[in-house]
């Protein structure tokens, strides 16, 4: 080969190196801003799952709360269902009491029961019409 053979050949050596890294650089610089928007795209998801976190404690805690209430809630009711369940008993016997002293006066086995007065058998009155 000659030199001018040789100084082609190495300019055209030179041009391909160039042209690849040419290239190189076009892949570097979408790789930098594949990453760049990459980096965002993470740091945006971080951001997210953090309101995500901060979002389910704050169900968590009111879980808690609701549960509590209904546990409240429900010794409340049954507070109020035992206290019912004593009232009716107390209104049962009353009217039980009251039944059996109507239906036998005279029996000396039950007190009279304040507030009601016994069956007047003779009873007199006191203003006569004229």
């Amino acid at each position: 080969m000659t030199n001018q053979q040789l100084i082609d050949r190495g300019n055209h050596m030179m041009n391909e190196t160039d042209q690849a890294i040419d290239r190189a650089k076009k892949v570097v610089q979408d790789t930098v801003d594949v990453g760049t928007e990459t980096a965002a795209a993470l740091k945006a998801q971080t951001e997210q799952m953090s309101r995500i976190v901060n979002e389910l404690d704050s169900i968590h805690f009111s879980i808690k709360k609701a549960s509590k209430l209904v546990k409240e809630i429900g010794r409340q009711v049954a507070t109020d269902k035992c206290i019912m369940a004593l009232l009716f008993l107390i209104v049962i016997g009353v009217i039980a009491i009251i039944i059996v002293k109507l239906v036998n006066p005279n029996n000396k086995d039950i007190r009279d029961i304040p507030g009601l007065a016994p069956p007047a058998m003779n009873r007199r009155l006191l203003w006569t019409p004229n």
